[in-house]
């Protein structure tokens, strides 16, 4: 009944929205175990326990959409950002834990509906998000009907309403301020669930047709362990319903079909080596006159390891053609730590002795003159994985499965659903055809055709439509579950920070007194406790630049003289560039001459992991050759993060008082070294940066600048430091910096590596400035850049925003308004800096001293 999916997202929108994110967790757990508990009961075959730690699991991962819910009702738009939040839950459910359990999305309600179409567009996330959203719109539609004023039918007491109409009075106006948003949301909702009745669904064939037939032989118990019977028995029933079809055919009631589909463990022994099998599916080939594409158990490799596989097999025997399972299910067909469980629950030693292994090719099988897409049970619920196969070429989509084991509770109908939808996201003539059932034909618009009742012989023959040219969700991937999870992400980062400021300033407000909502008498109208006037502190001093310089408390009544600059400068310093290498020998020895004569009086230290084209080798005859080069050597490659970590140490060790990040590819210019340096002469940490006015960036292929970009708009949105390029790599520290970081304790490793030590360092007061740079794309070797960096600074990023509450800078005292106060020049021609108002802590920057903070000595942060 799929208009029940958004009535019943939408009650719990109403039930969260105002809540406390706790609250409103405790209470989209309840809604999730009220769904998942009897969705999944077809499991309790396995036993309760089993049923209920899988329901409980799920439902722990899908109340997180009730939290977020309530996030969204504290932005603008929330039907937006709630719906987006519904398909970043559904994408974590469907990768965690174990490869994740997608069972029970939003999109899988709708085979019957009209949201379907849309998967043609977006896929199951695009109908997810419809569905979704409409049920948000309908939440916010009630909430705008229910502030509706009282109207005429008031009986009048003589006074006025709180409008200043008199009681018993019609009130026009304050009835269309409630009407128009209410019939505004409703018309949306009513609009978006309508929209896929416009997307077109071709169902005409582009490359001929494909007569089939599928044989759903039944078994012998309806449910259950022991459904398929004795050994054997499941793969003799389709042998007699593959004989049924022949002897139709003969008798001129069926057309000759050009395959014949058997379901998933319809040979439930190994034919490839087991006598009898082969002799079966020999025979049931030769006499269906057509090939056979069969689900049998093949054992090892290996001992206590089988495989799910699809097999084609003719009069001659098996063709060498296959497909494995690629996503066999925990706890079904394999157990995960099962040396250790099989001690914890004896009956997974009987019940499950061996474990199914995972597949590595992909289920494009050429058979029949076409090539079908093969998908074994419960990989239809995967996105990637059916996509996958019409990508490589698939003209019609089988689904193989075996709903033996799960009696009448719901599993076979939920996976026909899921069918359909496939066949409508990717275009395709789909057959599900299964042991027990249900088998069905269905059509590329999700029709379905014909279909077999459950735990009932059947053959099911038609001839369907072979389509070649790929629908716009096939053709965009994952790019629609992407987009709409970073949204959502990013709304919720929002959320949580609009809140946070929120209650800091009533929090301000209300502690502090002297002014009607507890304002310092000291601080000008509209600053907070804190003395913050637009983000800044009052009273210091400060010119209102963003690039002034805050007094140290310690120092806050004393003038600031040129003294106190110079210290902070980088004259009379040593300065060392750390670079780390790994397969660079094309380009080290360019990089280090071109760093020597730029800057003489500064040294390189080359950090090498163990290159294997002999990079390490090259840095040790440079530095023979040089007393200001060093070589750090590692046993191998085990990160950007903890390559730097290794130099940042050995440079604290050897006394540098400034240490510089440089890439050895020549993307950065030694050459404009000196302009990091002396932006220190007002900062702590300078940052080479590609995104501010000035600076450039040299042949990069568009996808690395949308890349880059969006990354660091990430980092600004999700951790709320004002950088502009946070991930570049080209930047410089005062020692003191890395001292106040316990660097035994940083965990990044890849490019989110630089985005730690900034935002720890912007966090803990440090200033940071950015001073604009030319990069330039290496023009030898490969770039380091990969998905698991990407996905590591992703979640990074977004845990130490969750974690942190986008905490930002400490703050210092306040001055007295009357002491005279430094400004700081600006470091470096069109720079963005960052003030450090407060003195830097090292227990907020990951240190913990067992001490309480002292001040710096003058002169340093």
């Amino acid at each position: 009944m799929w208009p029940l999916a958004p009535l019943a997202v939408a009650v719990l929108t109403l039930t969260v929205r105002g809540r406390r994110l706790r609250a409103s967790y405790g209470l989209g757990l309840l809604f999730s175990l009220a769904f998942l508990l009897p969705l999944l009961r077809f499991v309790s075959f396995v036993g309760a326990d089993g049923w209920i730690v899988l329901a409980t699991a799920e439902a722990a991962i899908l109340a997180v959409v009730a939290p977020a819910t309530t996030l969204a009702y504290r932005l603008p738009a929330p039907w937006l950002w709630a719906g987006a939040a519904w398909v970043g839950q559904e994408a974590l459910r469907g990768r965690a834990p174990f490869g994740g359990f997608p069972w029970g999305r939003l999109a899988f309600s709708q085979p019957e509906g009209p949201y379907t179409p849309l998967a043609a567009l977006g896929g199951a996330p695009l109908v997810t998000f419809a569905v979704a959203t409409t049920a948000t719109l309908l939440a916010t539609t009630f909430l705008h009907l229910r502030t509706a004023p009282p109207g005429s039918s008031r009986q009048g007491t003589g006074g006025t309403g709180q409008d200043g109409t008199p009681d018993g009075t019609p009130r026009p106006a304050a009835h269309r301020r409630v009407a128009l948003p209410a019939a505004a949301t409703a018309a949306t909702a009513l609009a978006l669930t309508l929209a896929g009745l416009a997307v077109p669904l071709p169902t005409t064939p582009q490359h001929g047709t494909l007569r089939l037939a599928a044989i759903q032989g039944n078994v012998p118990e309806a449910g259950g362990y022991d459904a398929l019977g004795e050994a054997f028995q499941v793969t003799a029933n389709h042998v007699a319903g593959t004989e049924k079809l022949a002897a139709d055919v003969r008798a001129g009631r069926t057309p000759q079909p050009d395959l014949v589909l058997w379901p998933e463990n319809s040979s439930d022994i190994d034919p490839l080596t087991n006598p009898t099998a082969h002799a079966a599916l020999t025979r049931a080939a030769t006499v269906a006159g057509a090939p056979l594409l069969v689900g049998a158990v093949l054992d090892g490799p290996g001992d206590r390891h089988v495989r799910n596989a699809g097999l084609v097999w003719t009069a001659d025997g098996p063709t060498g053609d296959m497909y494995v399972k690629r996503h066999p299910v925990p706890f079904a067909e394999y157990l995960p730590g099962r040396a250790l469980l099989e001690k914890l629950i004896s009956r997974f030693a009987q019940e499950m002795p061996n474990d199914f292994l995972a597949g590595t090719g992909h289920g494009a099988i050429a058979v029949a003159g076409t090539t079908i897409g093969d998908v074994i049970c419960f990989e239809v619920a995967y996105d990637g994985l059916v996509r996958d196969n019409v990508d490589r070429g698939a003209e019609l989509l089988v689904i193989q499965t075996n709903n033996a084991s799960f009696g009448r509770k719901g599993e076979s109908q939920q996976q026909l659903a899921m069918s359909r939808l496939r066949a409508v996201e990717h275009g395709r003539a789909t057959v599900q055809v299964s042991t027990s059932g249900q088998s069905a034909l269905i059509a590329p618009d999700g029709t379905i055709l014909d279909q077999t009742g459950l735990y009932e012989a059947g053959v099911l023959t038609a001839q369907l439509p072979l389509r070649t040219t790929h629908t716009l969700a096939t053709r965009l991937g994952i790019v629609p579950e992407m987009v709409l999870t970073a949204l959502g992400a990013l709304a919720m980062l929002a959320a949580l920070a609009t809140s946070r400021r929120t209650a800091t300033a009533v929090t301000s407000a209300a502690s502090t007194p002297g002014s009607a909502l507890g304002g310092t008498p000291d601080a000008p109208a509209g600053t907070t406790a804190g003395g913050d006037t637009a983000s800044r502190p009052a009273d210091t001093g400060s010119t209102g630049s963003t690039g002034g310089d805050q007094p140290h408390p310690a120092r806050a009544s004393q003038p600031a003289t040129d003294t106190d600059h110079k210290r902070r400068g980088v004259e009379a310093t040593r300065v060392v560039v750390c670079v780390p290498t790994y397969n660079e020998r094309d380009n080290l020895p360019d990089t280090a001459r071109r760093l020597r004569t730029a800057n003489p009086a500064v040294d390189l230290l080359v950090i090498d992991d163990a290159s294997p084209d002999g990079t390490g080798e090259i840095a040790d005859r440079l530095a023979a050759d040089d007393s200001h080069i060093h070589v750090l050597h590692r046993a191998g490659k085990s990160g950007l993060g903890s390559a730097y970590i290794a130099g940042f140490t050995w440079a604290l060790q050897h006394g540098y008082d400034v240490i510089v990040e440089m890439d050895a590819d020549g993307s950065h210019q030694p050459e404009q070294l000196p302009r990091l340096l002396d932006a220190l002469a007002g900062a702590d940490i300078s940052i080479g940066s590609r995104w501010i006015p000035g600076g450039t960036v040299h042949n990069w292929p568009r996808r690395r600048l949308i890349l880059s970009r969006g990354a660091n708009a990430y980092v600004r949105a999700a951790l709320g430091v004002p950088l502009r390029d946070a991930t570049a790599g080209f930047r410089a520290y005062r020692a003191d910096v890395l001292r106040a970081r316990d660097l035994d304790l940083v965990a990044s490793q890849g490019y989110c590596f630089q985005v730690d030590l900034a935002w720890r360092a912007w966090q803990a007061g440090f200033r940071v400035v950015e001073v604009p740079i030319d990069f330039v794309e290496r023009e030898r070797g490969a770039s380091k850049m990969s998905r698991t960096i990407v996905a590591e600074g992703f979640w990074r990023v977004g845990w130490w925003a969750l974690t942190s509450g986008r905490r930002g800078p400490r703050r210092a005292a306040t001055a007295s308004p009357a002491t005279p106060t430094a400004t700081t020049r600006n470091p470096a021609p069109a720079t963005s800096s960052i003030p450090a108002p407060a003195t830097p802590d090292p227990a907020d920057a990951g240190v913990d001293t067992g001490q309480p903070p002292t001040s710096a000595p003058a002169g340093r942060p």
